[in-house]
């Protein structure tokens, strides 16, 4: 479905879900009011100057656990197989070019509706299109800057989840560790330091690499910590511009 503007396309997808839609409903919005991004910070666009959407997908708990990694991988593909635009990905899925925010991708769960056979999962991006500017703090890019014609929003979104589905393909086959060499090969800030916030604590340290579960591994005070969910600052600065797409 398509709307001029919502509060949050992940609310519509997750209320969705919990009214039974199947797996591939989707949702498209020219304007969000109250989007959010990863550990519950907004997401602000002015309207019509990004690619906002939200997708359901019901999928086993194992391959609902690697659909971040497939996600930013997937956005990774379709720009550069169709608009020529070398990415990164920054653990486990904001898109950046040049250290500057392109794309951030969130995942989650609606436990009502989700089954130890099915995991439901709104899965939302959100791709700076024809953002013309940025306020100071936030590090950030918007995709007109970089190609002569930038994409419509559906165009986009089409050819993202017709990545997304090649991606998924091979994390069911082969579980997350399938996806990561080539997660790998886009990582940004892999090898270097990183400041993590997760569970109330601070980890400052060096990101070694990620493991087969897509856990992100920090070298820090001569012990290798292990973070599946957390907040990571590339470089040794404690802090870093709020969500913006």
């Amino acid at each position: 479905m398509r709307v001029a503007r919502t509060a949050s396309t992940q609310e519509v997808v997750l209320r969705a879900a919990r009214e039974g839609a199947g797996d591939g409903f989707a949702c498209l919005a020219a304007e969000q009011t109250a989007g959010r991004g990863r550990q519950g910070r907004a997401w602000v666009a002015p309207a019509g100057s990004s690619m906002l959407a939200s997708v359901l997908l019901r999928r086993s708990p194992a391959v609902a656990a690697g659909i971040p990694f497939a996600a930013g991988l997937a956005l990774v593909d379709v720009l550069a197989s169709d608009y020529g635009v070398t990415a990164g990905l920054k653990w486990p899925n904001d898109v950046l070019i040049g250290g500057r925010k392109l794309a951030g991708i969130l995942c989650e769960v609606e436990p009502a509706t989700s089954t130890s056979e099915l995991v439901a999962v709104a899965l939302g991006i959100g791709v700076n299109l024809t953002v013309n500017s940025f306020p100071d703090d936030i590090a950030a890019v918007s995709l007109h800057t970089l190609v002569p014609t930038p994409p419509e929003a559906e165009s986009l979104l089409a050819g993202w989840a017709r990545a997304l589905a090649i991606r998924i393909e091979v994390l069911e086959q082969g579980g997350i560790a399938a996806l990561l060499g080539d997660w790998r090969r886009c990582a940004v800030g892999l090898g270097g330091p990183v400041t993590v916030h997760a569970s109330n604590a601070t980890t400052h340290g060096i990101a070694v690499d990620v493991g087969d579960d897509g856990a992100l591994l920090v070298e820090s005070a001569g012990r290798v910590h292990r973070f599946l969910a957390a907040e990571v600052h590339l470089g040794s600065d404690t802090t870093e511009p709020a969500e913006a797409k």
